[in-house]
C-alpha cells in the first residue's frame, strides 16, 4: 500500500500492507523481512520515518488510528485516534521531531507531541462534499497543503511552529465567512485554494 526509505540509510525501507502489517525491509536482502510490526486492524495508507529521530516512524490506517513506532520494538509506542474516520495521510514537520500533520476524511490536523498525545493542537474541517486525501509540509515556507477528493489543494499558513509554546499553534489566512459546517467544529480560514485540472482538461 505504501513505503518509505530510511532518511539516513536508503538500504532500508518500510512497507505498509493491506493486511495492516508493516514490514521493515532491506534492498540487499530480498528473501525475508527484517521486522514485522503488527498494530493496525486495517490497510496501512502511509508510513513515514521521523527525519530527526530516525529510529521512530509513524503509520496511519483505515482503522481510524495513527501509530508511533520505534524500529527496535514490535510494540507500538503510542496510538492516536481523534475521530472515527479513515486516516489517509501523515507527514512529519521538516522543522520539529515532535510535530506532524494528518488528514482524515473530514479534517486536516496538526499534532505536537511535546504538548499533547491525546488531541491535535489544531485542526480544520474539509468543505462540504469534500474529503481530505493527502497532506504536505512546505519545506521553504511555513505552509501546510492538503489535497481533497474534489481535486483542490488547500494552503494553510502555520504560526508558532515549532517554537514553544506550541499550545498557541494555529492556522490562519485571509479572513472569510465560515460555512455552517465550519461553525460546528474547530476550524481555520484558508490562505488559498487551487483547483487541479483533470488530465483531459490539460491535454485539450
Amino acid at each position: 500500500m505504501c513505503f518509505d526509505f530510511h532518511p539516513k540509510d536508503a538500504n532500508f525501507y518500510l512497507a505498509g500492507t493491506e493486511e495492516g502489517h508493516i514490514h521493515k525491509c532491506s534492498c540487499s536482502c530480498s528473501e525475508q523481512f527484517l521486522e514485522t510490526y503488527r498494530g493496525h486492524k486495517g490497510p496501512v495508507y502511509k508510513v513515514a520515518w521521523n527525519p530527526f529521530s530516525t529510529d521512530t516512524f509513524l503509520s496511519c490506517s483505515t482503522d481510524w488510528s495513527i501509530i508511533l513506532w520505534h524500529q527496535d520494538s514490535q510494540t507500538p509506542v503510542l496510538t492516536f485516534t481523534s475521530i472515527p474516520a479513515f486516516v489517509h495521510d501523515i507527514m512529519w514537520s521538516p522543522k520539529s521531531a515532535f510535530v506532524f500533520a494528518a488528514v482524515n476524511e473530514s479534517r486536516v490536523e496538526v499534532w505536537d507531541l511535546s504538548v499533547s498525545t491525546l488531541n491535535p493542537v489544531t485542526s480544520c474541517l474539509a468543505k462540504p462534499g469534500a474529503k481530505f486525501t493527502s497532506v504536505l509540509f512546505a519545506k521553504t515556507t511555513d505552509c501546510l497543503l492538503a489535497g481533497d477528493t474534489q481535486g483542490e489543494v488547500s494552503v494553510f499558513e502555520l504560526h508558532n511552529l515549532p517554537a514553544p509554546p506550541s499550545d498557541k499553534v494555529r492556522l490562519t489566512g485571509r479572513s472569510r465567512t465560515p460555512s455552517p459546517a465550519e461553525k460546528a467544529g474547530t476550524t481555520c480560514p484558508l490562505l488559498a485554494t487551487s483547483k487541479i485540472a483533470s488530465p483531459w482538461q490539460q491535454t485539450r
